[in-house]
């Protein structure tokens, strides 16, 4: 096989089933410059064989590692970046936790308060404490734990998973980079969503890869300039504020299906005894905002 062909998810995998080309790898993403010549490379992976380190590294050559023949060095590529990414990501090695954190907000649903808690089965959530709903739960990689307290996390995980979610919103899935197929959905399982108790949320599911999201429709809006601007008049930095202090975001009573044929959603943003109505259609595209 040529290493212009592509290759399949399991001739992939297998490319790293053998620890020497991961230690590979990891030991080009540490260097300075992220090369090293094929001697300094051995060497620190520590094999001191050099035919069977060879052939390894010519497994990753052309596809996850360059070679530049002018200074006689190996070089991680882009695809090899992403390898590495995943790895210390902490996905596939960690199980991990926090303590669960109080948050400086109050329940939509019953007025209690809130807490946020993350293991790595069940990814992030901000919960309330009194009726257990959940106001926003999406997965967060174990990579996000490493020197963080437990309320920096919580700053980390909103500030992550609203970019994802601006991302696939606006077409470009934030794993792959693929196309994402936006459509309403009234009937998800509790389970699926990004939160609970909402009448219609937004469906984010990528062509290309398994990311998908059943997010709040309002989280539509939280970097729309209507928005923006309409809050920031009013003293309200939707930068600042998180997602779950975002009532237009978590609090279901703030959205209404105005129509399914074709799909018109109307999300009522509020400051103060003001409040503006954003109109979405089919498309997941702001059409309106009286």
């Amino acid at each position: 096989m040529s290493d212009d062909e592509p290759l399949s998810p399991e001739e992939a995998f297998a490319l790293f089933g053998h620890d020497l080309r991961v230690a590979m790898l990891l030991e080009l993403a540490d260097a300075e410059g992220r090369s090293l010549s094929f001697s300094e490379l051995r060497e620190r992976v520590g094999e001191r064989d050099s035919g069977k380190f060879n052939y390894h590294l010519k497994k990753l050559v052309g596809r996850f590692v360059g070679h530049d023949d002018e200074r006689d060095e190996y070089r991680l590529l882009y695809p090899g970046h992403h390898v590495i990414d995943v790895v210390q990501s902490g996905v596939y090695t960690e199980r991990a936790s926090v303590r669960a954190v109080d948050l400086d907000a109050d329940c939509v649903h019953c007025g209690g308060g809130l807490w946020f808690d993350y293991d790595t089965i069940n990814s992030g959530r901000v919960r309330c404490r009194d009726c257990g709903r959940i106001l926003l739960g999406f997965p967060f990689d174990p990579g996000g734990l490493t020197d963080r307290e437990e309320s920096e996390v919580a700053r980390a995980y909103d500030l992550r998973t609203r970019t994802m979610w601006q991302r696939a919103a606006r077409d470009v899935c934030p794993v792959c980079s693929g196309r994402v197929d936006a459509a309403f959905d009234d009937d998800v399982a509790p389970k699926l969503a990004a939160t609970h108790d909402h009448p219609v949320l937004a469906a984010l599911d990528c062509e290309q890869c398994s990311f998908f999201v059943n997010a709040p429709v309002g989280s539509l809006l939280v970097w729309h300039p209507e928005t923006v601007g309409f809050l920031a008049e009013r003293g309200v930095d939707v930068r600042e504020r998180r997602l779950w202090e975002l009532p237009f975001v978590v609090d279901p009573a703030a959205v209404e299906i105005a129509g399914r044929d074709p799909w018109r959603v109307r999300v009522t943003v509020a400051a103060g005894d003001r409040e503006r109505v954003a109109t979405v259609d089919e498309s997941l595209s702001v059409v309106g905002f009286e």
